[in-house]
């Protein structure tokens, strides 16, 4: 060893105390969920019900596309939606294009503007959900 070599020792490393992390990000909005769907050709008009109170006031009445065997016809809806209740929406429909399936069916994308009111919680939409529902 150098003689002008100068060791000094390390002083012991003290372990610190782990802070959480607070996450600054607010929760996560729970979906909306569709709990029943009902075609009247006497409106024309769809019913729609969800989960929890909701908001329309962003309605896009072409995110909604009814297509039914007994009218003959696609509908599409129109807006502005009407709350009905605080969990239920009546959207009016507008013909848009023959129809020459079998059955009633409603399509919706997630882009419809119906949100939760509690949280904003947005509903997905549905791919041809036969109607009425359930």
């Amino acid at each position: 060893m150098d003689p002008q070599t100068i060791f000094l020792p390390a002083k012991p490393r003290v372990p610190r105390k782990r802070r959480e992390l607070v996450s600054s990000l607010p929760p996560t909005p729970a979906a909306l969920n569709l709990v029943a769907a009902e075609l009247d050709l006497g409106g024309p008009w769809v019913t729609l019900t969800f989960d929890r109170a909701i908001d329309v006031a962003g309605f896009v009445g072409s995110a909604i596309v009814v297509e039914d065997e007994t009218a003959g016809t696609t509908f599409q809806g129109i807006v502005p939606a009407t709350l009905i209740g605080p969990t239920a929406v009546r959207i009016d429909l507008t013909d848009f294009d023959p129809y020459s399936g079998a059955g009633s069916f409603l399509t919706a994308s997630a882009g419809t503007g119906i949100v939760a009111v509690d949280d904003g919680g947005m509903w997905a939409g549905v791919t041809e959900l036969v109607l009425p529902f359930p």
